[in-house]
């Protein structure tokens, strides 16, 4: 039966209809798998992108450092050439080696590769995320593989500039770099970043989150959960932790801030991942059976990706090997009893669950032993690795860290031993085949793996997760008194605009400490508006030029404005109407310049201020006669030292390198400019001694600084500063001379004018005040209450005073040295070899200064014998001043009774024992100087001297003065008794010392040092003597026996001693009421000091009320009570307190206004004490000294000092460990 034409062409129909929808299924199908699968190539293109964007990130990031630091340092190069130092360069600041420069030029062209693929990436992503999607199917598909071919060679090319990064250790270089070049930069550094490093909220419930998604997800055998917990949870909590640690932490470079940022992306892509996992039961409704087999290793993947995330994380923190630094200044960084407990603790914590694991071993099957020895030996490795990363210095900084190490190390100890248990009892346990008794071992030895995997890994992130302590390299030296004093003056309530001025040379820190106070928090509060407009050394005094420069710094622009423009008087002047502002005009070089600025601020009355730098005190003045110019001095020997210590490469220097490079230091004259150009000189290079010695032969006196500076200051001085000034060049080139000698040197040698109201020592005093503030003179030495000590002659000015255009000693004054020290002039040298020639060409010599620091009796016999060849033939007859200090035991001749017309004669450290009797006949002497000599018995010719002065004895060695005739001294000497006598130092008396009668008559006394061994009947009448005393100013007195230890010492009252203004008592005070009643003392009294009193009643109710006290001092034995209490309101003018070996002392209170100018706190000694009570309220203390005080007492200070702000961050706290 055929087919009928009708099905045939239907069926035909029907099959090519059912071809066609197979044609377009298979067409759908295949168009479907493509787009699924083009879109899986980019969601790797896009996994891939994402890791090459950090890796790049985190080159970008160092290269970036590398070129700052280079660019850091090129400046730093240029301003040394700028000051002239480039000529003994050999090298720059930071050098680029060979490799490093190739890795920054293969570096740059790697970023410049991904920075091309970059852009079609984006359009790639933009053109998915659109509406264009399946066209973007096909037409993106060869972009997306070739981006991922181009993607994948990216990533090997940084892959190895990441391998050449640990290799060459460009980041060691970096920091390394950037440690030197901070050592030279202007102080205070102006960081770009200074903002400290705050940590995001963090999201407390990750770990929680982390901990039930583990316990949740299904069927996990103990070494996957081992696996998860070790590998992700610790990994995670220690970030975690280092991310806390960092807080307030400033972070110096790119590179740090880049891995950072990582760190955060991972912790919130891992919180990202726990959250989406924990959302997915809600979402299936299988059954748990079928659940759980598709969930487990979705989850495991996810597992995979965080430990992936992760262990990357921490991999380039190691390949890079860069270092989180937290600087800190010269202070100890000690840790606490408690810390140490702590400590100490932690360990207990770890050794004894360790302790139970080794003894567990005895009972572990033959079989694991091997293994279970190797992880004992890597506990008790990690253990001692982390006992020494617990002692380094700073560890306090990772107080958070720590914690999870310990919990980690305790995690891990527990673990091994439960799972050790539960081996040891599987292993013996009977079972019915062998196979059964494998089990155990494999399962436990998969464990150990686990436990071996863990440790190391552990050890390594520790390793990884430091804070490097660094001392700062820069910081202000010896600013913090004048930043005191300037802010003081600029926030003292008055609402009248004032002008004020920081005045000194260049180079000295003008800007440095304008800056400083601009920072200040007290200036921050006092001023809402602060500016600083620098100008250059040379200015065209336009007036629109200068309107330029202050508008453009002060008046706010709008967004779109050019970066200068032109403004008017009236805008800057409208500007600041209405505003408390602070304005700082660095380099004021010229009066013009101040009177073309000054119209353009307001004279308003809301207590705005300028403070302006200038060069030139004439300046100063002329800005606003009203207020006293502060005068920046040149720094002291110390603060010159520590500021070069900043810029030395390597830390510790031996004794034979520091006592040079103290040398060259000294050179520099106190100039921090000049301090830095050693620096600059030395960076780059180890110091040696060749080194310093070349930096030392090549500094170059006549920097432009000291020249402008003499012209400015120098020339114009007045006759006697001149006199005083050239007198400098007679000592050898950086000379350290005593303070106390060199004013009697100028009194002699007549360079300081009579005055009928002040004593000629006070004058010249102020004459060395006036070269100090001047920058002619550096003071090199000053004690604790600021008076000077020792000063001297920067080198610089040495060679200007001795040039023929300057003031020169005249010929009468021989500087005498043995060996010719740096150049001077030759002409004023003398020596051994030629004193005879000398003699002769300098006849009627006035002044003679010897210098000759050999050992032995040689120097003292040369000189001996010029001294006698020179009085012999006449030529040193009209001598005025004979200074021999530091000659070893020189050979007075007994003729020197010849030099009548002597008024100075200085011992000092010679170490004479005699001297002759024809000192008598010196009727014009006015110093004499036995400090510091073996003399015990001067000759009782010595009453003769009417006109000494100045008489200084060896206090230690017991001098005194024989008596001139037997039987009664007082009737042979009545009206011919050292009748002007001012000042005798050093003295001392015993029951038969003629000077017990002769004190009471020295009535023109204004200083006394006194040592006495005296019977108190005796001791009375000293009393009555002392208070005969109406011109003494000084008064320190010591009752001693023959060992020199403190006796029993009986005074009167001496409030009747009205010009007393410091007095030293040494001895148990038989009425203490001289010091517990207001009574007892002058009100003149400014400084005190006790030693040995006894007293045994709080004395500070009383002291207090002596209002001109500025300095109060109790040193060993002077109070035996427990408490002390200084309350509201007194001691208003004290400025230094120390308590030093009060051993009984243990509380002291600190009441709201006490000490309201307190400057200086020292502490020694003094175990018992407590942490005052009230310290908070002393609010103007600067520097606080603590010594030999329990670690506890220390600890708890600093601590307080943070938390009280005290000092508003200008305080200085010092310990014994550093002091």
């Amino acid at each position: 039966m055929g087919i009928s034409p009708g099905f045939s062409n239907l069926f035909h129909f029907y099959v090519l209809h059912f071809s066609i929808v197979l044609i377009v299924l298979f067409l759908s199908a295949y168009f479907i798998i493509f787009l699924l699968n083009n879109n899986r190539s980019f969601q790797r293109l896009e996994k891939s992108f994402k890791q090459v964007s950090w890796e790049f990130k985190l080159l970008d990031a160092l290269l970036e450092d590398v070129e700052a630091v280079s660019e850091s340092g090129r400046k730093i190069d240029e301003k040394a050439h700028q000051l002239g130092s480039s000529q003994l360069r050999s090298v720059a600041t930071v050098r680029l080696d060979e490799a490093t420069r190739g890795w920054v030029d293969a570096t740059k062209t790697v970023i410049r590769n991904v920075q091309g693929w970059r852009k079609t990436y984006e359009e790639l992503s933009e053109r998915r995320k659109s509406l264009k999607w399946i066209f973007f199917g096909f037409s993106g598909y060869k972009k997306i593989h070739g981006r991922q071919i181009d993607l994948d060679s990216c990533s090997s090319e940084i892959n190895v500039q990441i391998w050449e990064i640990h290799r060459e250790q460009i980041c060691k270089f970096v920091e390394s770099s950037r440690s030197t070049v901070r050592s030279l930069q202007d102080r205070p550094i102006e960081e770009d970043k200074g903002k400290p490093y705050q940590k995001p909220a963090k999201s407390a419930s990750i770990e929680k989150k982390l901990k039930a998604l583990i316990s949740k997800t299904p069927d996990l055998v103990s070494v996957e959960k081992m696996k998860v917990e070790y590998s992700i949870k610790f990994p995670l909590q220690l970030l975690i932790a280092f991310l806390q640690d960092l807080e307030g932490l400033i972070l110096e470079s790119k590179i740090e801030e880049a891995w950072v940022e990582e760190a955060h992306d991972t912790i919130d892509e891992i919180q990202h991942d726990i959250d989406r996992k924990q959302e997915i039961p809600t979402l299936m409704s299988w059954p748990p059976s079928f659940s759980n087999k598709i969930r487990k290793p979705e989850l495991m993947k996810s597992f995979s990706g965080m430990q992936s995330r992760l262990l990357r994380l921490f991999l380039r923190k190691q390949e890079f090997d860069f270092t989180f630094i937290r600087r800190y200044q010269s202070q100890s960084v000690h840790r606490s009893p408690q810390q140490q407990t702590q400590a100490t603790t932690h360990e207990k914590d770890i050794s004894a669950p360790l302790d139970d694991f080794s003894n567990q071993l005895k009972h572990a099957p033959p079989v694991a032993t091997y293994q279970l020895k190797q992880l004992e030996k890597l506990f008790h490795q990690v253990h001692q690795f982390l006992k020494e990363e617990n002692a380094v210095e700073g560890i306090e900084n990772l107080k958070n860290s720590k914690t999870v190490w310990k919990d980690q190390m305790k995690t891990l100890i527990k673990d091994a031993n439960n799972s050790l248990s539960t081996y040891i009892r599987n292993s013996t346990t009977k079972r019915s085949n062998t196979q059964s008794e494998t089990d155990p071992w494999q399962k436990f030895s998969a464990e150990l793996g686990e436990f071996q995997k863990a440790l190391e890994l552990f050890e390594s992130r520790i390793k990884l997760c430091r804070i490097e302590l660094k001392e700062e390299t820069n910081l202000e030296v010896g600013l913090e008194e004048d930043i005191h004093e300037i802010v003081t003056q600029l926030t003292t309530k008055r609402d009248r605009f004032s002008t004020h001025s920081i005045v000194g040379m260049k180079g000295i820190g003008k800007t440095t400490l304008a800056k400083m106070v601009l920072n200040n928090k007290n200036i921050q509060n006092h001023f809402k508006y602060r500016y600083l407009v620098s100008l250059p050394d040379s200015v065209d005094d336009d007036k629109n030029v200068l309107l330029k420069r202050l508008g453009n710094v002060l008046v706010t622009r709008t967004p779109g404005e050019g970066k200068e423009k032109d403004y008017s008087f009236k805008e800057v002047k409208d500007f600041l109407k209405v505003k408390k502002y602070l304005l700082v005009l660095d380099n004021i070089m010229r009066k013009e310049t101040w009177d073309t600025l000054k119209e353009a601020f307001p004279e308003n009355k809301n207590g705005s201020r300028i403070l302006l730098t200038t060069r030139d005190k004439s300046v100063a003045s002329h800005a606003d006669p009203s207020c006293d110019p502060y005068r920046l001095r040149l720094r002291t020997k110390e603060e010159s030292w520590n500021l070069f210590r900043q810029t030395l490469p390597q830390p510790q220097l031996s004794l034979d390198l520091k006592k040079l490079a103290e040398k060259v230091v000294r050179r520099c004259g106190g100039l921090p400019l000049s301090i830095l150009s050693i620096g600059y000189l030395l960076s780059g290079k180890e110091v040696t001694t060749a080194e310093l010695s070349r930096v030392l032969e090549h500094i170059n006196p006549y920097q432009t600084p000291w020249i402008d500076n003499w012209e400015t200051n120098g020339k114009d001085l007045p006759p006697n500063l001149r006199e005083c000034l050239s007198h400098f060049a007679q000592f050898p080139k950086d000379s350290e001379i005593s303070e106390k000698r060199l004013v009697a040197l100028w009194v002699a040698e007549g360079f300081v004018p009579k005055s009928s109201d002040k004593p000629l020592e006070s004058v010249a005093r102020k004459n060395l005040k006036d070269l100090i503030e001047c920058n002619l003179v550096q003071e090199l030495e000053r004690n604790h209450d600021g008076k000077i000590l020792t000063c001297g002659l920067p080198s610089a000015l040495q060679e200007l005073c001795s040039r023929p255009d300057s003031t020169s000693s005249p010929d009468q004054r021989l500087p005498y040295y043995f060996v010719q020290m740096d150049t001077i002039s030759s002409q004023r040298h003398g020596s051994s070899l030629n004193s005879r020639i000398i003699l002769q060409k300098c006849r009627n010599l006035s002044s003679i200064l010897f210098f000759d620091s050999r050992e032995g009796d040689k120097p003292g016999k040369e000189i001996g014998d010029f001294l006698h060849m020179g009085i012999a033939s006449g030529h040193l007859l009209h001598l005025e001043v004979l200074d021999l200090e530091h000659i070893f035991r020189p050979h007075l001749p007994r003729s020197i009774g010849r030099l009548t017309r002597l008024k100075y004669l200085g011992l000092r450290w010679t170490y004479l024992e005699e001297i002759p009797s024809s000192i008598g006949k010196l009727v014009n002497l006015q110093t004499l100087d036995l400090k510091h000599t073996y003399i015990h018995t001067l000759p009782g010719s010595m009453w003769k001297l009417q006109n000494l002065q100045n008489l200084y004895m060896n206090g230690i060695y017991r001098s005194k003065i024989a008596p001139q005739h037997r039987g009664n001294f007082l009737n042979h000497l009545r009206g011919n008794l050292l009748q002007n006598l001012q000042v005798l130092w050093g003295a001392f008396m015993d029951n038969d010392s003629p000077l017990k009668d002769a004190l009471k008559l020295l009535k023109n006394l204004r200083k006394l040092e006194l040592a006495f061994q005296l019977d108190l009947s005796l001791q009375n009448e000293l009393a009555k003597s002392l208070v005969e005393l109406n011109h003494i100013q000084t008064l320190k007195l010591k009752s001693i026996d023959e060992m020199g230890r403190p006796q029993d010492i009986d005074l009167n009252h001496l409030s009747g001693l009205v010009n007393l203004s410091d007095l030293y008592l040494f001895g148990k005070l038989l009425k203490p009421s001289i010091i517990v009643n207001i009574i007892g003392l002058p009100q003149s009294l400014t400084e005190l000091t006790l030693s040995a009193s006894q007293l045994s009643n709080d004395p500070m109710p009383e002291l207090e009320k002596f209002y001109n006290l500025e300095s109060l001092s109790f040193y060993s034995g002077s109070y035996i009570g427990k408490r002390m209490v200084c309350s509201n309101g007194g001691f208003r003018q004290l400025l230094f307190l120390k308590f030093f070996l009060l051993h009984e002392l243990e509380e002291w209170t600190v009441e709201e206004q006490a000490m309201p100018k307190l400057k200086r706190l020292e502490i020694r000694s003094c175990k018992r004490l407590k942490v005052p009570f009230g310290l908070g309220n002393l609010k103007s203390v600067r520097e606080f000294k603590i010594e030999d005080m329990p670690e506890e007492f220390k600890t708890s200070i600093e601590k307080k000092t943070k938390e009280l702000n005290w000092g508003e961050g200008d305080i200085a706290i010092f310990t014994d460990n550093i002091y």
